[in-house]
């Protein structure tokens, strides 16, 4: 079988790219042949595969990021080489249409992932008005695929609501290997606390605004004027961590972590502080409870589906600060609690293997291809 995957932008920090990652792996370890095509390659050496990047433009409301140009030509030729069986979309931009016009010329199956909800992105950009013309243009798009994926259930209802056919919720995983309590570092704790008996508390994401990023400077102040008990650890990069440094003096920055680092600062921490309310799955969540990290998260998207509130982690309402660190403040106060969620959570994520969901992933290309 020999796949051809679509993607905007190949960045590293970036979740789609991670799973794209994997998937392309898990397809070459599989047997599978696949190619990537992008219009923008950050760092060649991520990717188990060729890739062929076509001509962009850097889009201007997230200068991070490139915005394919519309067309064909960056990729049909190589591609006519390669011969795909089958096509998968994984961002709704000019190279996922490009991809479209091409599977219908060649009459190959194509399909689409649905990774990022988009629409929740729209006020931090004070864009909300926009809301119906991608409604409309999520669905002609979706609805020319021959299946539409996203990793969460209740992104799949939302998607079925506004109009867009054949979605399927199909889950992701995590690296169980990689995430889990064995990776907790005693010297990492002692070094973050020194020599201290404190909680901590950590959040792990790209340092961007959709992120809820001031619902997290919000709580973090908040807990500091109450409690002394805890340090507060983030992970990640972005255009927005000199600005949330300003937010949330005191706090521990780490900056961009490899896997290894990344897995460790999730088990020796004590809970994990996301409130993104814009995650259609939420991949850092699952790998925080899947190291031991008790995840208080925002009721919303991805995250609403991975948490079950006092079972394996504590929902709290979207953008809420004080609502965050309420349920932050309970967790420091009751470690009894936190042990029970902490035990249920590791019960939980190890439901989900990757080698799970990409065995039921390329099951999908050969009925597609099949039929």
């Amino acid at each position: 079988m020999k796949i051809a995957y679509f993607i905007g932008t190949f960045k590293k920090e970036d979740g789609v790219t991670s799973v794209l990652l994997k998937m392309s792996e898990a397809a070459k370890n599989a047997g599978h042949e696949n190619i990537i095509i992008t219009g923008y390659v950050e760092d060649r050496s991520l990717s188990p595969v060729e890739v062929i990047e076509v001509p962009a433009v850097t889009f201007p409301l997230y200068k991070d990021y490139k915005l394919p140009i519309p067309g064909q030509k960056g990729f049909a030729l190589k591609l006519d080489e390669f011969k795909p069986d089958i096509i998968h979309v994984h961002s709704p931009d000019p190279i996922a249409w490009a991809a479209l016009k091409y599977a219908k010329n060649k009459k190959i199956p194509i399909i689409a992932t649905y990774h990022t909800d988009f629409i929740k992105y729209l006020p931090y950009y004070h864009l909300s008005f926009l809301k119906p013309f991608v409604w409309a243009m999520f669905r002609k798009l979706y609805n020319q695929m021959d299946l539409v994926t996203t990793p969460s259930s209740v992104i799949a209802k939302d998607l079925t609501d506004h109009g867009i056919k054949n979605v399927l919720s199909l889950p992701w995983g995590t690296n169980l290997q990689i995430f889990n309590p064995e990776a907790r570092s005693e010297e990492w704790r002692k070094k973050i606390l020194k020599n201290g008996e404190k909680h901590i508390v950590f959040s792990a994401s790209r340092i961007t605004w959709e992120k809820d990023l001031k619902t997290l400077a919000g709580a973090y102040n908040l807990l500091k004027e109450k409690n002394d008990d805890f340090e507060m650890v983030i992970a990640g990069d972005g255009p927005a961590l000199g600005d949330l440094k300003k937010l949330m003096p005191g706090a521990i920055f780490l900056g961009h972590l490899d896997l290894k680092e990344l897995a460790q600062s999730y088990a020796s921490s004590d809970i994990f502080l996301f409130p993104s309310a814009t995650e259609t799955f939420g991949n850092v969540t699952l790998e925080a409870m899947a190291s031991g990290a008790v995840p208080v998260v925002a009721n919303s998207g991805g995250s609403k589906a991975l948490v079950k509130n006092k079972y394996n982690g504590l929902i709290c309402e979207p953008y809420n600060a004080e609502d965050f660190y309420l349920k932050t403040l309970s967790l420091l106060s009751a470690p009894k609690e936190l042990n029970t969620l902490r035990e249920n959570g590791l019960t939980f994520s190890k439901e989900y293997s990757w080698e799970r969901v990409f065995i039921k992933v390329f099951g999908i290309y050969k009925k597609l291809i099949n039929r």
